[in-house]
């Protein structure tokens, strides 16, 4: 399927009409907000569309692990662009999809709708899937990464693409990673953050716009506990419960007021009590210590969950951006007790009560997972889907774990991200094959 031209690049679109959607009521009952946990205990996450990072918590799509006594971990799910990946209890890692860059690290660039394993790549805590990169934060507390490196976001002190992992350049210490469009970033356990790859946008917080092929510390901020890679914005959650964001600002997705590019961070708007934050394409959602997600940015699709659907505009007339546009937080409607959200390429889901599931946004595959391929601005509940520990979206496809660790994804199939041993799409949950 050709590559859909990213919201960050779309020209912008003529007069919008809005119209209201009926709330929906989502019967997902209460569940407690996952407490803090390691270093803050977020669940925090983005991508598709450009994203992934990683949290002490599995859930909200990062992906990221526990470790459980007798050195095993977790299963984790990370969505890149086109592609998905899981980290298995051995610490070892499968990967799934679109590889035409090397993505699925088994040293080959041939797709692959089923999972493959990452070459040579153990001893693995968490992962992140970008555009069309991966990367794993290893037990020795370094970073490894594969797949496309235009930009230099593998971190290797090379622009040249490897299909098998490579070592970040002299990056000790992480915590946490996270994967965007064309950058990398890393939490150390001093709360400071390092990011490499593209920066045109600023997106690398250094304070120029000078992209990077090694890491490079982002400037003014300390305290960060987490951090979240879009298309080409990041962010990071900090210790006090406040998010910080940085580079692409042009549909507000820094939520810092503005639409103005930033590449020195920068607080979000009136945002306290952040357990989670979590980048989508040219959109950021936050999860709340009170279980209620809110969201800003690109709303095009309906994304931000806010109720406000925005049709195709007419023939004529240019409006300013701000007509589709949230420069500052906007609470999610008809979702309660979440305890762990994810973002998407234009689409975000959430989990609450029971481990249910619902999505709203972009929905042109179905990845939504309601058994429709409407777009939909209010959460809507995924058909069949309870009992889960994890969520994540990527740009086109969403993906879920049970808690016991079945695998199940949904929506665009186009290069087999959903792992299903075929090129079908899906509007509703299919099991992956062979993990």
């Amino acid at each position: 399927m050709a590559e859909r031209t990213h919201p960050r690049l779309r020209a912008r679109r003529v007069s919008l009409a809005l119209s209201a959607i009926g709330l929906i009521a989502l019967m997902l009952g209460a569940c407690a907000v996952t407490p803090p946990a390691g270093g803050g205990g977020v669940t925090t996450t983005t991508l598709g569309g450009g994203g992934g990072t990683t949290t002490t918590t599995p859930g909200g799509g990062g992906g990221t692990t526990t470790t459980l006594p007798g050195g095993s971990t977790t299963p984790t799910l990370v969505a890149g662009r086109q592609h998905t990946c899981s980290l298995r209890p051995n610490a070892t890692v499968r990967c799934w999809g679109n590889n035409s860059l090397g993505q699925l690290g088994n040293g080959s660039t041939a797709s692959s709708s089923i999972p493959v394993q990452v070459s040579g790549l153990t001893g693995v805590l968490a992962l992140a899937a970008g555009g069309f990169h991966t990367c794993a934060l290893l037990s020795t507390h370094e970073v490894s990464c594969w797949g496309n490196n235009s930009s230099g976001q593998l971190g290797d002190g090379s622009e040249t693409n490897s299909s098998i992992p490579v070592m970040a350049y002299n990056l000790t210490d992480v915590v946490r990673i996270a994967t965007g469009g064309d950058h990398t970033c890393a939490v150390k356990s001093t709360g400071k953050v390092a990011c490499w790859g593209d920066n045109f946008s600023g997106q690398l917080g250094t304070g120029s716009n000078s992209s990077a092929s090694t890491p490079r510390s982002v400037a003014v901020l300390t305290g960060a506990v987490a951090v979240t890679a879009g298309e080409a914005h990041t962010c990071a959650l900090i210790n006090t419960g406040s998010v910080s964001c940085w580079g692409a600002s042009n549909n507000g997705q820094l939520g810092r007021g503005t639409f103005l590019d930033e590449n020195v961070a920068g607080s979000v708007v009136g945002l306290t009590n952040a357990t989670s934050v979590i980048a989508g394409g040219s959109f950021t959602c936050a999860n709340r210590a009170t279980g209620l997600p809110v969201c800003w940015g690109d709303n095009f699709y309906g994304q931000l969950g806010n109720g406000v659907f925005l049709p195709p505009p007419p023939v004529e007339g240019d409006p300013p951006p701000e007509a589709r546009l949230a420069n500052t937080p906007q609470a999610v409607i008809s979702l309660t007790s979440v305890s762990s959200i994810t973002s998407g390429g234009e689409h975000a889901c959430g989990i609450a009560g029971a481990g249910a599931a619902a999505c709203w946004g972009r929905n042109s595959s179905g990845q939504l997972g309601d058994g429709t391929a409407v777009n939909n601005s209010t959460p809507q509940a995924v058909v069949g889907l309870i009992g889960l520990a994890q969520i994540v979206a990527g740009d086109d496809h969403t993906c879920a774990l049970r808690t016991n660790g079945a695998a199940l994804c949904w929506g665009d199939n186009s290069s087999g991200q959903l792992g299903t041993g075929d090129n079908v799409a899906s509007l509703e949950p299919v099991s992956v094959t062979a993990l």
